[in-house]
């Protein structure tokens, strides 16, 4: 099939503004963190002009100390009185966006609300301060900023009366205004019918996650953003390619002129939820490894051949699944961009007729699943003729303005080791109040604080009930925790001293708590899904896996404001918790096989010195991860995927219930667990090692637990063994159906090609 294409018009169509994405919820944390030789590569592949992603607009967090989905962001007002713009990472990344590219895009929203902010007067100097903040200590103008809470509700009175005469009279008119960042629907349209005050305050019109608008804002005189939508999910290039499509479908059908994903960078752990989609991944900051992901350059294929301030050529741009195409016109030069998306599984013919050109060489750039961001041979325009083939499932660039370039690495990339046990931290080496290494705080705040042993320097949570914020209205915030260290880490024992302070409030009780094994941040429990002891002002103590309690006591030693230790052992499926060097209790136990360590308390006072992970004897300290999907896994019979969902690792499960279905794979090792979901809707299945049967498990469970032990065994011979599970079509009594769920495969070697093994 040939597409025909007549370009004319130049010089009369909307201006683009940009393709950028947003630095929220902890996801940028670990990237801070980073050997400087590396953070400086990543940050050349996201922001520098005709290097890689090139994003031309960030779009910041305004910190709340609310979970807004993964992690928070910390606040720079945590009550009137209280003002330090340094905490967290947002504004670090703003700030090193435009040391890279000086015309990248700045814009600001908030998730959370910090809880002294009653009335519009107090929000306001919460908005004030964020904008002095940036400008005085990190030296940035923003240019946009969102007026109220992401996808929340939106105040005409605040916007007209309060923020807009606000920002004029305080030196920040030049900060345009946008709303109403909804996901339900373009809430704003009816809020600017009839209001000339609102239409005179606002300078953009913004929605998230999706593609099109209604033709009442097509001609509005406002710009239309696609503010948040999908980066895409790290599995699978036809998802970077479908990011593409809904680029291309903002700009063509929804006529908007931005689009911003979400996240920027995936700078986290996997343990959170909403993880498993990037244009890059950096979350080993211990040894600097990183990947940059094929999105990255289909990101490239946008933002190295239009800039900020082009036109669009209204009656070229055309979208559809298959097929979609922009053109856009540099004003000042005169130079034309084409940027093609072929996601058929076809090879297109496409001819433009550009009639206001003749004699132009047209630069040629492609990416696609084997190849990302290759430069290929050029086209010359036969009079006003452009014509070329674009390859299946692929997306091309054309321009008339060259320059383009696939940056590489200018440091080498480290190998990925894993996090290096043993690891103490004893928190002297930072500034005080400054977030340590390695930690994404999910609930309050962890910080560096003076008062720790010996008048060192501690982690201190710093957050009372009172302080607690506002929750934004998509999650609940849990109670106050942070997670650290590796996210494959097994067999381990970690030890941390710690003080309670005494209740600054009668009627809440908190605690302390210390996790080994947190390989699921739920965002619906306040309790990470972790081994885990909790130890309460009076002395009782919790002993639990997730929130479910395995053992429970009295400690008659407990004093608050004195030093005391905790520490968990878990020792494949024997999970101990000590008080101050002595076992209080020791449990059998193989739920959680692998994960982060977490500290937490609830919303009192809680001081951390001495932290100590540390390997158990001689076993292996580690496992390797594979997602059910991953290459050396076979499934045969009638397995499907269900969904991508961020409770389950790397958005990918298989699913089946025909008696027969199997899965066969082959590892390295002595070690294996088989992860899944547990829930009333779950069966049997057989478990073979080596020919013989070792195992029926049954996947039934009253209420959904993910990432758990579907099967675990340990103590195997060394050397390579052959895995077979076969699903039996059978369920407990009080099951609803025969599914058997499978997640990922840990082992404690490798999972072996099949290929291979022969």
């Amino acid at each position: 099939m040939t597409l025909n294409v007549v370009v004319e018009g130049k010089k009369t169509g909307r201006i683009f503004l940009g393709i950028g994405g947003v630095t929220s919820n902890g996801m940028t944390k670990l990237l801070h963190e980073y050997p400087e030789d590396q953070r400086e590569d990543i940050l050349a592949f996201l922001f520098e002009p005709k290097f890689g992603a090139a994003l031309q607009t960030v779009k910041v967090e305004i910190g709340s100390d609310a979970n807004g989905t993964c992690g928070t962001e910390p606040s720079h007002m945590r009550c009137a009185t209280d003002y330090d713009i340094e905490r967290g990472v947002g504004l670090w990344l703003a700030r090193e966006a435009k040391r890279h590219n000086k015309q990248i895009l700045l814009d600001a929203i908030r998730w959370g609300t910090p809880s002294w902010i009653t009335d519009n007067e107090k929000k306001y100097q919460y908005y004030l301060g964020f904008l002095k903040g940036a400008k005085q200590v990190f030296g940035l103008d923003f240019d946009y900023l969102a007026p109220d809470e992401n996808e929340g509700s939106y105040s005409i009175d605040w916007v007209v009366n309060v923020l807009r005469p606000g920002l004029d009279q305080d030196g920040f008119s030049r900060v345009k205004l946008s709303g109403a960042d909804s996901t339900e629907d373009w809430n704003i349209v009816p809020l600017l019918e009839g209001n000339p005050d609102l239409w005179q305050s606002i300078n953009a019109v913004t929605r998230h996650y999706t593609q099109d608008s209604p033709p009442l804002l097509h001609d509005c005189g406002l710009p239309l953003f696609n503010s948040e939508d999908l980066a895409p999910f790290r599995h699978s290039f036809s998802f970077a390619l479908e990011m593409a499509y809904k680029i291309i479908r903002s700009f063509v059908s929804g006529r908007m002129v931005q689009y911003v994903m979400h996240p920027i960078i995936e700078a986290i752990y996997d343990s959170v939820p909403y993880t498993c989609k990037s244009i890059l991944l950096a979350s080993s900051p211990w040894t600097g490894h990183y990947e940059v992901l094929p999105g990255l350059w289909v990101v490239a294929q946008f933002t190295q051949f239009i800039q900020p301030g082009w036109r669009f050529i209204e009656n070229a741009c055309y979208s559809s699944p298959l097929v979609s195409y922009v053109v856009l016109e540099d004003p000042q030069t005169g130079g034309v961009s084409i940027i093609i998306l072929n996601r058929s599984d076809e090879k297109q013919s496409l001819s433009f007729l550009l009639k206001d050109m003749t004699g132009a060489r047209f630069h040629r750039w492609e990416t696609s699943e084997k190849h990302q961001f290759v430069q290929k041979e050029g086209i010359n325009l036969e009079d006003t003729l452009l014509s070329i083939d674009v390859e299946a499932l692929t997306i091309c660039s054309l321009s008339t303005i060259g320059g383009q370039h696939k940056g590489c690495s200018r440091h080498p990339i480290p190998d990925e080791t894993r996090f290096a046990l043993p690891y103490v931290e004893d928190f002297d080496s930072y500034e005080v109040g400054r977030q340590p290494r390695f930690t994404i705080d999910q609930g309050g705040a962890f910080e560096i604080c003076k008062g720790g042993i010996d008048g060192s320097l501690c982690l201190k949570q710093v957050l009372t009930n009172h302080m607690k914020p506002i929750d934004w209205e998509r999650r609940p915030t849990p109670m106050p925790y942070t997670i650290l260290g590796g996210q494959e880490l097994t067999n381990y024992q970690v030890q941390v001293d710690f003080a309670m302070e005494a209740m600054p409030e009668p009627d809440y009780e908190g605690y302390v708590l210390l996790g080994s094994r947190c390989n699921y941040a739920s965002a619906k429990c306040d309790i990470p899904q972790c081994y885990n002891i909790r130890i309460f002002p009076t002395g009782r103590w919790l002993f639990s896996c997730g929130p479910i309690v395995l053992a429970a006591g009295r400690l008659a030693s407990f004093t608050l404001c004195s030093w005391h230790r905790l520490a968990l052992g878990c020792e494949h499926n024997v999970i101990s918790a000590f008080f101050d060097d002595r076992l209080l209790a020791s449990v059998v136990d193989e739920a959680i096989p692998s994960g982060n360590v977490v500290l937490g308390s609830g919303y009192n006072i809680v001081k951390y010195d001495n932290l100590v992970i540390e390997k158990i004897g001689c076993l292996s300290e580690q496992c390797k991860r594979y997602a059910i999907s991953g290459k050396g896994i076979v499934l045969t019979g009638n397995w499907t995927g269900v969904g991508s969902s961020s409770d389950n690792y790397y958005r990918t499960v298989r699913k089946a219930s025909e008696s027969g279905s199997r899965m066969d794979f082959c590892f390295t090792g002595t070690s294996l667990c088989i992860v899944g979901v547990l829930d009333g809707e779950s069966g049997m299945a057989d478990v073979y090692i080596d020919d013989h049967k070792v195992a029926t498990i049954d996947a039934y469970s009253d209420s959904r637990r993910y990432r758990r032990s579907l099967f675990t065994i340990h103590d195997l011979p060394a050397g390579m063994h052959a895995v077979k599970l076969v699903v039996l079509g059978a369920h407990h009594p009080d099951s609803l159906g025969n599914a058997i769920v499978i997640n990922a495969i840990e082992v404690d070697g490798e999972v072996i090609a099949m290929d291979e093994t022969r």
